[in-house]
This record gives C-alpha cells, structure tokens and sequence, in this order.
C-alpha cells in the first residue's frame, strides 16, 4: 500500500472520530431514521465500494434507507440484502472497511450479508448500528403490518 492511500485502520480511526465531533455538536432528534452522526463520514474513493459513484447527499440516504427498511419489513429483501444494500448504497464502504468500522470480522459480515449462519442479537444489532436501526420482531404477515402502520 503506498503512502498516499488511507489504510483501512486510518479510515476506521478518521471515521469514528468524524462520529465522535459531529454527536458532540449535533443532538439528533429521535424521530431521525438515519443517524446524522454515523452518516456523515467523508470516505476517500479508495475505500469506497464503487470509485464511480459519488456518495448520496443526507436527504437521498434517508430515502435510500427508509426503502430499504420498507423492503425488509414487506419480506421483498431478507436481512443480508438489506445490511448489503445498506452498506453499499448508503455508506459505500467496502465490506473490510465496514467489518472494521462495526468491530466485526469481515468474514462475519460477508456471511450475515449472504444469509448465512445463525448470529445473535448483540452481533446484528452491531452491523445495522450505523444506520439507526436494531433487530426486532415484526409482524409476520403484511395485512398486520399494514393495520398497524395504518392505525399510526
């Protein structure tokens, strides 16, 4: 790896302390779908999962987020897609700077993103973290979800 380019651990320490400075001068409201002090990272193309495109703006990643979150509730998208599609459309991390960001191995992530394995609660909640989101139970057929989304 050449000097000009961020090692993973670079990335990593710079994205917690952008973490660390924007929640200590920003209160979020807790109605926020995506948590503005996680979001805000500023990663160098290098680490990026696609070099082509740039990040989405805040307003496009609550989108992003909101119809990913609607997807997985539906049953459209199983757990793994939703984190995969979180972690690439949203942030566009590669999956070793995610891993390393959520304190997870990569080889973790890459099975909790193809479904595969059983992993506890403690785990998921830790990869779905930076989106402010968290495992919980849902409703099992979408004629409840859709009553109680309606009564709201």
């Amino acid at each position: 790896m050449s000097s000009s380019k961020e090692s993973i651990n670079d990335v990593v320490n710079r994205l917690r302390h952008n973490r660390k400075q924007v929640s200590s001068s920003h209160k979020t409201n807790s109605h926020d779908n995506v948590k503005a002090d996680t979001l805000n990272l500023g990663v160098r193309t290098s680490q990026r999962a696609s070099k082509k495109t740039l990040p989405p703006k805040a307003a496009e990643r609550t989108r992003i987020v909101n119809q990913i979150v609607k997807q997985l509730l539906f049953g459209e998208l199983t757990q793994g897609q939703a984190l995969k599609e979180l972690r690439i459309n949203v942030l566009g991390l590669k999956q070793d700077v995610y891993a390393k960001l959520v304190d997870v191995s990569r080889k973790t992530l890459s099975d909790i993103e193809n479904d595969r394995g059983n992993y506890k609660t403690d785990i998921l909640n830790k990869v779905f973290k930076p989106f402010g989101l968290r495992v919980g139970l849902i409703p099992s057929s979408s004629s409840m979800l859709n009553a109680l989304l309606d009564n709201n």
